[in-house]
């Protein structure tokens, strides 16, 4: 009797290896046909799916940003100061503005090693990208310098006022998650 159940134990053993065998090469399989590379980096093709929708979501951003800047008069700073808030909200993980010159609240300031560097190149006017693996997930990485480049900028921004327009005081940070299936046909 001791034997047979030795045998189940051994066949439960060798079926249940089995079976974490054809997972893993199930998982390596379905990896490589939806673009990841060997080692968990993403494909090349996935990384430019992510880097074309950084350009889009930067046009739209921007559009909008200079949009508020046009239409923000002494008049109505507080409604437009407003307006840009809800647009750059604090718990949209995907955008952000960071910068060095107060007033500055927490979430205004660098948080990881890729904002630091990001936020140094774009006091110098330099646009900063990476793609880098957070908390498991890979994501494309672009910051995009800010000046303090239109009159208006001090009407919300009142410690801008007195820089001379080509003064870089900050930069726009967006995360693009980088999907294995994007890229593909």
């Amino acid at each position: 009797m001791r034997r047979i159940n030795k045998r189940l134990n051994d066949k439960k053993h060798l079926l249940v290896g089995l079976i974490v065998i054809g997972v893993l090469a199930l998982g390596a399989v379905a990896g490589a046909q939806y673009g990841w590379k060997p080692g968990g980096m993403p494909s090349s093709e996935a990384i430019a799916f992510a880097e074309r929708t950084s350009d889009l979501m930067t046009n739209t951003v921007v559009a909008a940003l200079v949009q508020e800047i046009n239409e923000t008069t002494p008049e109505n700073v507080q409604e437009g100061n407003l307006s840009i808030g809800l647009i750059f909200d604090d718990r949209n993980p995907s955008m952000r503005l960071v910068g060095t010159l107060g007033p500055l609240r927490q979430n205004d300031r660098p948080r990881d090693g890729f904002e630091r560097d990001a936020l140094a190149a774009a006091l110098e006017g330099e646009p900063y990208t990476d793609v880098d693996r957070i908390r498991g997930r890979w994501f494309y990485r672009r910051s995009i310098p800010l000046s303090n480049f239109a009159p208006q900028c001090a009407l919300c921004h009142t410690n801008f006022a007195g820089l001379p327009s080509t003064e870089y005081v900050g930069a726009l940070m967006l995360r693009i998650p980088i999907r294995p299936r994007y890229g593909r046909p």
